[in-house]
């Protein structure tokens, strides 16, 4: 049976719950053991965790870049090592000091030498660790399509427009807040969903607040009839891969993002949504959804047929499957 490190930084952050956590049993199932192992804090513990790696097959770094030392370390006693990333974590997510920045560069060209493999979410991340001379495999973020509920249409007075996400991405809703208010009462009356930890406002058009939960995030997805996905077309954004969309889409719902780095790739354009080239026709793209019931559906269905395609669980698990074996 090949034995696997997995080291995480935070057990409750959604990119492993996402990438990993529902894995871990059909894997295991497969008869691949993963030891998962939360990366210390401190200096010394991390020193220890490293110097573990020996008798495991694959030790696989889930999104975090180390220290120079740390990788060091990692690398003399590994025998294979992977990244597993999804977030443009050799940038930062705001403003940062040229300090940081620069650290934060020092810290991705140190964990890139040392990989065997970078297995990344999207095009844009496989770019930033080739040019490094890194091999890589593309493995998007995948859904269980089981796990959402299919949106039923039929007319609906106001639309709902839907937004799910994270207090850490609310600034990008707010910074397109202006262009989805200009669309409500063109001539169609809207009101947006916002299906977060933290809420949004506005004297403009109707909110309504879900608070996120994992047990309630299906039912309130099809609360919506049209998902949203704005995204400001900077580093951190490109790295993003499109995980609300493909909610969105697991749910039968049309679809109008940001054609910004795996936006690109996951909506197909007129097909299963839009993709407003700036937030001055966002406006525009709304209003075409919006006011035909028709298209909705017809762009809902195509949608969740792409993800029962290319976006299954069941991609990731063939695809760990065969390179951990």
């Amino acid at each position: 049976m090949p034995r696997i490190l997995l080291i995480i930084s935070n057990p409750n952050q959604a990119a492993y719950r996402l990438r990993w956590e529902q894995l871990l049993p059909v894997l295991q199932q497969r008869g691949i053991d993963i030891d998962v192992q939360i990366r210390p804090k401190g200096i010394f513990g991390r020193h220890r965790l490293a110097r573990t790696a020996g008798p495991y097959d694959t030790v696989i770094i889930q999104r975090k870049m180390l220290d120079p030392w740390e990788a060091r370390v990692l690398r003399r006693h590994a025998r294979r090592v992977l990244i597993d990333i999804d977030d443009a974590t050799m940038y930062s997510a705001h403003d940062a000091s040229r300090f940081s920045a620069w650290r934060q560069q020092r810290r991705f060209l140190a964990t890139a030498r040392i990989l065997d493999l970078a297995v990344v979410g999207n095009d844009y991340l496989q770019t930033q660790f080739s040019a490094q001379g890194c091999q890589c495999a593309i493995l998007p973020t995948t859904v269980d399509p089981d796990h959402y509920q299919i949106k039923q249409y039929r007319p609906a007075t106001p639309v709902h427009l839907v937004w799910i996400g994270s207090k850490s991405t609310l600034p990008y809703l707010q910074q397109f807040l202006p262009a989805i208010e200009q669309a409500h009462n063109r001539p169609i009356p809207l009101e947006l969903i916002t299906i977060a930890d933290a809420a949004v406002h506005s004297s403009r058009i109707p909110i309504r607040h879900i608070p996120w939960s994992l047990t309630g995030e299906a039912a309130a997805l099809i609360e919506g009839d049209i998902g949203i996905a704005p995204t400001p077309d900077d580093a951190w954004a490109m790295g993003k891969c499109g995980f609300k969309i493909i909610q969105y889409m697991a749910s039968a719902l049309p679809v109008i993002a940001s054609p910004v780095g795996a936006n690109c790739q996951i909506v197909r354009n007129s097909q299963t949504g839009l993709l407003p080239a700036s937030p001055q026709d966002w406006p525009a793209a709304i209003v075409t959804i919006a006011q035909d019931a028709a298209l909705r559906q017809q762009m809902g269905a195509a949608g969740r047929a792409i993800i029962l395609s290319e976006y299954s669980l069941s991609r990731a698990i063939d695809f760990w499957t065969d390179q951990l074996r």
